[in-house]
């Protein structure tokens, strides 16, 4: 395809221009030519990055048969001036789009972010005819949207576009505004470059890049403090704020330096004029200028180098009064295998956060604004580093876990080609509000016995409660279900005879799934299951380790092999015959989302004799055996693996256990 992409870009600063950038690079690495229409040479210090040569020249590039090629808006100048005065963006930027189109023939129009670029291209589509795919971000819908002056236009640009891409957050208020949901869809996430984000590679030397700037004049103003990066330093980035911990993060560096903490704080990270005025007002007031440097704005690609070169990073966004804001830069930090410190807030935002326990993927904050935590834990790195580098480990072997369900840039690659062919999207809003609401699959295995049962009572010319199709079933009706199953099974006319058990596990399963949690989520929050004398957990000593059996799973057991039944769709996948031998699944109470799990007995009676007061050791000495007979290396990782899966909290020893505690 030959596709114009309309939107923020290098040397732009934020998480839309690196979105545009990574999806315009993957579009082209796919063999599609791209031409980006920008505006981005016009912005200005302090949200205007920091480029050399060698970066510029990273804008555009070639991929063989896929090629980048950057069209620049012209600064402001006396040739556009016009009263009252402000550069005419959405003129320039629908103007060069639609005159390139002339002779490169585009195929699709593809914008992100509503202001300028949603309307510029919805103006470009218009003139040229092509279908414009507009995606929206955060702020754009979330702040600009609701603003009375920009709403008309932003309602039209929507409404217009071939294909809205956007959230699940969003999409009821696009309908709302008149948008036909099945032209909505959802665009996906962003797969970072692994070879670039990663643990390998150069680290930012900030000696040098003092004298780079200070060489070239443009950024002075951006460079600021006296810190000589002669110690280990915490690092931040992204812009300045109260609620992005800015403030917070330098009353903790006071703390640490009146506790003798020799540290200090690189900020790659800038703010409005007041805001700017502000933090490094506050730096003076606190007597931190020899501890504090701050940067300018560097290119997505030199972010990496950043990255390596910090103690620990420190993502602090909390009470960000946009919801469904998704910040890319802590997986930033943990696919580069940095040590994460991020706000309870922000790491929750992460896909499976679930994973990345406290003190095991990464540093948890529950509260920014409460000094005392953030600098205790600030302070527990700086006086025991070791463990920094596994909890960056784990930390990347998550991103990449999460990333490998990611399939980008191909989303958005299909989404604009059959936008380009001017075919409605394969999966739209629409089908998902269709199927949305009660679980039809809550009962898979009983909709399959209805059906059955439905049918043979058909043949024999007898009716039988089965319900239509689309009906849901529930737990009354499944429980009823059974009844009939168990009828039919005496009288021989249904088989296989494990039927009824399938469709007996599913109740049981739905049971104990409504049961409300043993304790309130607050005071059994996964994030916080891992409780260590150290600040983490460095190689697990499964002879030391004091299990805490989870609060948020039922233990179900089962007089015959419930494995059986998995991956069922028809009558025919059922066996004739279970293996009459127990076998044991967990359900999760008040967590539909959340599969049930079948685990072997080995684990459930590990799991049912986890109760925070013996030792791992302890507990496979009284089952008399370890798993499947694995040695000692293979039970570490099986304890890992129970307590990645939130099954169990840990403890370091017994002293810091107490009786009764348990975790979720």
């Amino acid at each position: 395809m030959r596709i114009c992409i309309i939107g923020k870009y290098p040397p732009i600063q934020g998480g839309v221009s690196a979105r545009t950038y990574w999806t315009a690079h993957g579009l082209a690495a796919r063999g599609h030519e791209v031409h980006v229409v920008t505006n981005a040479k016009e912005a200005s210090p302090p949200f205007r990055m920091h480029m050399r040569p060698a970066d510029w020249a990273r804008c555009g590039a070639s991929f063989g048969t896929g090629s980048v090629t950057v069209h620049w808006t012209d600064p402001v100048d006396r040739s556009q001036s016009h009263i009252p005065m402000a550069s005419p963006f959405v003129s320039k930027l629908t103007s060069i789009a639609a005159r390139a189109h002339t002779t490169l023939r585009f195929e699709v129009i593809y914008s992100h972010y509503l202001e300028p670029y949603g309307v510029a291209a919805h103006l470009a589509a218009q003139m040229t005819g092509i279908p414009h795919v507009v995606r929206t971000a955060g702020s754009d819908v979330g702040r600009l949207w609701q603003h009375p002056q920009f709403e008309a236009i932003y309602d039209h640009v929507l409404r217009s576009a071939h294909v809205v891409v956007t959230g699940p957050a969003v999409a009821p208020r696009a309908v709302e505004h008149g948008v036909d949901p099945g032209r909505i869809v959802f665009g996906g996430g962003y797969g970072l470059p692994r070879d670039l984000f990663a643990p390998q590679g150069s680290r930012l030397d900030l000696r040098d890049l003092r004298a780079e700037i200070e060489a070239g004049g443009e950024f002075c103003d951006a460079l600021w403090g006296d810190f000589a990066a002669d110690r280990p330093y915490f690092g931040i980035y992204g812009k300045l704020g109260q609620r992005k911990g800015s403030f917070a993060i330098l009353s903790a560096m006071h703390r640490l330096k009146q506790i003798g903490a020799d540290t200090g704080l690189v900020a790659l990270a800038h703010g409005q004029p007041e805001v700017e005025a502000r933090f490094r007002a506050q730096v003076q007031e606190l007597g931190l200028i020899d501890r504090v440097l701050q940067i300018p704005f560097l290119p997505h690609w030199r972010v990496p180098d950043f990255l390596r070169g910090c103690l620990a990073v420190c993502c602090l966004e909390q009470d960000f009064p946009i919801g469904f804001h998704s910040p890319i830069t802590p997986l930033e930090v943990l696919s580069c295998g940095a040590c994460l410190v991020g706000s309870r807030e922000i790491i929750k935002k992460l896909p499976e956060w679930e994973r990345l326990p406290h003190g095991y993927g990464c540093v948890a904050i529950k509260d920014v604004n409460d000094i005392a935590e953030l600098s205790n834990k600030l302070a527990a790195i700086v006086a025991d580093p070791a463990p920094a580098a596994m909890v960056g480990a784990r930390g990347r072997k998550f991103a990449l876990a999460v990333q490998d369900n990611i399939d980008f840039p191909q989303r958005i690659e299909r989404i604009l080609d059959q936008a380009a062919r001017r075919e409605p999207p394969t999966r739209s809003y629409r089908d998902f509000t269709m199927t949305k609401g009660p679980r039809i699959t809550r009962f898979p295995l009983a909709r399959m016995a209805m059906d059955h049962l439905s049918g043979l009572s058909r043949q024999a010319g007898t009716a039988i409660a089965a319900g239509p199709r689309n009906r849901d079933i529930d737990l009354e009706s499944a429980k009823n279900l059974l009844i009939e199953i168990k009828r039919a099974a005496r009288d021989g006319s249904i088989g296989p005879p494990s039927l009824a058990q399938a469709v007996e596990a599913e109740i049981a399963i739905a049971c104990a799934e409504d049961e409300e949690p043993l304790h309130q989520a607050a005071a059994c929050d996964p994030l916080f299951r891992l409780h260590f004398s150290r600040w983490a957990i460095g190689d697990l000593d499964p002879t030391t380790l004091v299990p805490i059996r989870g609060c948020q799973f039922r233990l179900l057991q089962f007089q015959y092999d419930v494995s059986a039944f998995r991956g069922a769709s028809a009558i025919a996948d059922l066996p004739a015959k279970t293996d009459p031998h127990p076998s044991y699944m967990l359900a999760f109470p008040g967590k539909a989302d959340r599969d049930p799990l079948i685990v072997d007995a080995m684990t459930a009676r590990f799991l049912e004799l986890a109760d925070g007061r013996k030792t791992v050791a302890e507990i496979l000495g009284q089952i008399r055996q370890r798993p499947d007979g694995a040695t000692f290396g293979e039970c570490s990782r099986w304890i890992e693996g129970l307590f990645v899966l939130g099954l169990i909290g840990l403890r370091d020893s017994p002293v810091h256990a107490r009786p009764g505690d348990r975790c979720g």
